[in-house]
């Protein structure tokens, strides 16, 4: 009965022993800070416990983040500090982060540790790229970026250079401390042949820190010729020649000629061609050599209009 008493009492002294991992505080906020100002947290560790405390691991969620332990073994009722880093470079808006501390805590042995922080531009652009898709030939269109400003003091434009584009101009206006610029792209300054691309302006300001922005234009016309339908389906049993009409129309009224064709599936011929006219028909035929199955392909034509010298027309088959 003694023996058995003496146990009990060596485990519940035993259980008692033990470390308490506890925290000042498990999240800090660093407000709003730019992307070239490191900043620093300081969490406070204290074992509240009559145990040893080891931490074995701490471990911070990315890169942008470096830790620093003072003591990895506290004593009972002893305390440290950790501290962690944050580099923001390369970030922006809102950021949280965190860190992992293990420990022999039987009751805790993560704890994460949270920090947060809003990730500013001294100069904010409302966006990076700006599209103008289907512009016709014929008009102008608009887009605007704003730049706002990230640090208080007012955005001020040099100069903005988009080498190899005079289809773009570009306008700006001061509203408040912050910069509105008018993007607009001329369709009728395209030179012949181009239908898309991907231009690059660089926006240049008086910032010091902050001297410079790309600008990603991306455009596409609007087809001079349009064909009807869009794609051409064929579907019906294999071994008989197969017919469709194909109407193209110039958008301006232009005439037009067709000079020539070519499938990426052998033996498709189209009819009609060497017409001119603003608007006209042609018919496209499958062989009757085809064999049963399912067709996915590409029909070309080219032109003699200088705004559209290719037309690009998807043809698919089902062929039982």
């Amino acid at each position: 009965m003694l023996r058995r008493l003496f146990f009990t009492c060596a485990t519940v002294t035993l259980m008692a022993q033990a470390p308490v991992i506890t925290f000042d505080k498990t999240h800090y906020n660093f407000g709003r800070i730019t992307p070239d100002r490191k900043v620093a947290a300081k969490y406070r560790v204290t074992n509240t416990g009559n145990a040893i405390l080891s931490i074995t691991q701490v471990r911070p969620s990315c890169g942008c983040t470096a830790t620093v332990i003072g003591k990895w073994s506290v004593a009972p009722g002893e305390s440290t500090d950790l501290e962690a880093t944050f580099d923001p470079k390369g970030l922006k808006g809102g950021v949280r982060k965190s860190i992992e501390v293990i420990c022999n805590d039987p009751k805790n042995p993560a704890t994460a540790l949270t920090l947060e922080a809003e990730v500013v531009q001294e100069i904010m652009p409302s966006v990076e790229s700006v599209y103008f898709h289907y512009v016709p030939k014929s008009s102008t269109s608009r887009s605007l970026v704003r730049y706002a400003s990230g640090n208080g003091e007012p955005v001020q434009i040099v100069d903005v250079k988009a080498p190899g584009a005079p289809f773009l101009a570009f306008a700006y206006r001061q509203e408040g401390k912050d910069l509105v610029m008018e993007v607009a792209f001329d369709g009728r300054k395209v030179p012949a042949g181009r239908l898309r691309g991907v231009e690059q302006a660089t926006v240049h300001f008086t910032n010091p820190r902050m001297n410079q922005l790309a600008l990603n234009v991306q455009w596409e016309l609007k087809p001079a010729i349009q064909a009807t339908p869009a794609e051409l389906v064929f579907q019906d049993v294999a071994g008989r020649e197969l017919r469709q009409k194909l109407t193209l129309k110039q958008a301006e009224g232009h005439a037009f000629r067709v000079t020539g064709s070519h499938c990426s599936l052998t033996g498709v011929r189209v009819e009609g061609l060497g017409q001119k006219a603003a608007a006209q028909e042609l018919t496209v035929v499958l062989p009757a050599s085809l064999k049963g199955g399912r067709y996915s392909e590409v029909l070309s034509l080219t032109t003699d209009d200088p705004d559209q010298p290719e037309l690009t027309i998807r043809l698919a088959a089902i062929l039982k």
